[in-house]
Order: C-alpha cells, then sequence, then structure tokens
C-alpha cells in the first residue's frame, strides 16, 4: 500500500506540474496571438491573464491530464517491462503521445475547434507535448527503480 501512495503521489504531481505549465504556456501563446493582431497588451494584463488561466483553464485541463496520463503511463510501464530500455525516455515518449492525442481527441470533440487555444499552430502543439514530456519526465524521476 505504501508503495500504491508514492506512486499515486508522484502521478498527481506530474498531472499538476503538466497541467500548470501547458496552461502557462498556452496562455502566452495567445498573448502573442493577439499582440501579433494588433493588441496592446500590458504586463499587468498578461499576468492577470496568466492567473485566471492557471486557476480556470489549469483545473479542467488538469483533468484531462489526468485521464490521458492515467491510460498512458501504465503502458509506459508495460513497454519499459518489455523494451527494457531507458524507462525515463519511455514515460516522456508516453506523456507527449497522450497530449498529442488528448489534443486530438478534444478537436475532434469540439467539431474541429481546438479548445486549448495555445495549441492552434504546429508550434503550440509541439510546445503543449513537450509539457506532456515533462509530465512523463517529472514521474518517472519522482517512481524510479534502485537500479535503472
Amino acid at each position: 500500500m505504501r508503495k500504491f501512495g508514492k506512486i499515486f503521489l508522484a502521478f498527481l504531481l506530474s498531472v499538476i506540474i503538466a497541467a500548470l505549465t501547458a496552461s502557462l504556456l498556452s496562455t502566452q501563446f495567445v498573448v502573442v496571438g493577439l499582440e501579433q493582431a494588433g493588441a496592446e497588451i500590458d504586463w499587468g494584463t498578461r499576468i492577470d491573464m496568466t492567473l485566471y488561466d492557471l486557476g480556470h483553464m489549469g483545473s479542467l485541463y488538469g483533468g484531462i491530464i489526468f485521464l490521458g496520463f492515467g491510460m498512458a503511463f501504465p503502458a509506459a510501464a508495460r513497454v519499459h517491462r518489455f523494451a527494457k530500455t531507458k524507462r525515463s525516455l519511455i514515460y516522456v515518449i508516453a506523456g507527449m503521445t497522450s497530449f498529442l492525442v488528448m489534443l486530438y481527441l478534444m478537436q475532434r470533440f469540439f467539431f474541429g475547434v481546438q479548445i486549448v487555444a495555445g495549441a492552434r499552430t504546429t508550434l503550440g502543439i509541439a510546445v503543449q507535448a513537450l509539457t506532456g514530456g515533462l509530465g512523463g519526465y517529472v514521474f518517472a524521476k519522482l517512481t524510479r527503480q534502485k537500479a535503472e
């Protein structure tokens, strides 16, 4: 039971870090897009937008990430069991893949509209996927075995 608790806490921390980072970066992509369209956004507004999105989008996105990681990380554990290769790399790829699948499914579910505004460009999608990789890396490091 103690091992499960440690794994679950590592899982929650990886979800929280991924959700906060993904939300923060998405907001910055939106701000840049608004500025490129001619809007003048001061630092106070940028900070307000960021904090609002962290609290609102971050929590909703966190639930979706929880589900995605909940499927990706057990699959990564199985891959590692058979592949016997770098565990951290497997979890990074699993996290990135889960984000790509989540973004694709959210867009399909919402009639072709990407609801994560910061993922409406190729670069935005790539940054979101890297955020998923960060979550996978955090989980792998927090749950690493003794002889890795």
